[in-house]
């Protein structure tokens, strides 16, 4: 397995950024354990995507690190303590989850949805949101909402409401933030404006992706999981290579510069079997 280190990003805004550790981790699902044996290091402020076949074990494995499903082995260690000794509410404050499957509730405005992301810093019972709202304008406009604050959550498109549980994720300032296939329901535009905006932030950054050919220039870590395991873990332009491309996803692909940009690129050409 091909494994590489990366120097530590500038601190996070609003509290220290932990070094993430696997160590032989499970993830399970209702009992039946999809991904095992994963040891891996996440440094401060990288950013790190997971990616495979649908099935692969992603979307587990990510809900695994962020502590809202235990392990079914293994350990998941911040600074070097448990994540499971944490309570939900000092979680909440240092690692901000974003799933594909939730949506805003229809019953709130977009202001007040996003400004959920705040709770984990209010006073138990506290329903104030003094000093909040440039928090929550902060991190709407940043998704392109920013004039959306009083709009009725059931008037927002598919792709407005995945940008607005992105900003709800954001509003939440966590030093480390994790993503479940952030770019689905949106347009190619806002696919690639999202990726700038995680690659600017000043955390950690995980999350799932389903186009691996974004993987290359957008992060600075992929780990692939496939066959139940963790199949490499390193730098993009190192692991995706033609014959882990073969292996773990069945297509032909090679790795190319842009003419203009210089930057890597994925060509992929089809199914191992097409001839």
């Amino acid at each position: 397995m091909k494994t590489r280190t990366r120097k530590p990003a500038r601190p996070s805004r609003t509290a220290q950024i932990p070094e993430i550790r696997l160590e032989d981790v499970a993830a399970q699902v209702e009992g039946h354990v999809v991904v095992r044996g994963v040891s891996l290091t996440i440094g401060p402020g990288t950013k790190l995507a997971l990616v495979g076949t649908n099935g692969a074990g992603k979307s587990t494995l990510l809900r695994t690190i962020a502590g809202i499903a235990a392990p079914a082995a293994g350990r998941v260690l911040l600074d070097g303590q448990p994540l499971r000794d944490l309570a939900p509410r000092e979680r909440a404050r240092i690692i901000a989850f974003v799933s594909q499957e939730e949506t805003p509730p229809d019953d709130l405005r977009l202001g007040e949805m996003v400004a959920l992301g705040r709770i984990p810093y209010r006073s138990p019972w506290s329903m104030t949101t003094h000093g909040e709202l440039h928090i929550v304008r902060e991190a709407l406009s940043a998704l392109g909402l920013g004039d959306r604050l009083e709009t009725p959550c059931t008037n927002l498109s598919g792709g407005e409401r995945r940008r607005a549980m992105i900003a709800r994720g954001l509003a939440q300032r966590c030093p480390v933030l994790m993503l479940d296939e952030p770019t689905n329901h949106l347009d190619i535009a806002w696919q690639l404006r999202l990726l700038d905006l995680l690659g600017a932030q000043p955390t950690t950054v995980i999350a799932a992706i389903h186009d691996i050919d974004t993987v290359l220039r957008h992060f600075d870590l992929v780990a692939v999981l496939h066959d139940g395991r963790l199949q490499a873990f390193g730098r993009p332009t190192e692991v995706l290579d033609t014959g882990l491309m073969g292996e773990a996803f069945a297509v032909e692909a090679m790795q190319i510069s842009h003419p203009e940009t210089h930057q890597s690129h994925l060509l992929i050409s089809g199914g191992k079997d097409h001839r």
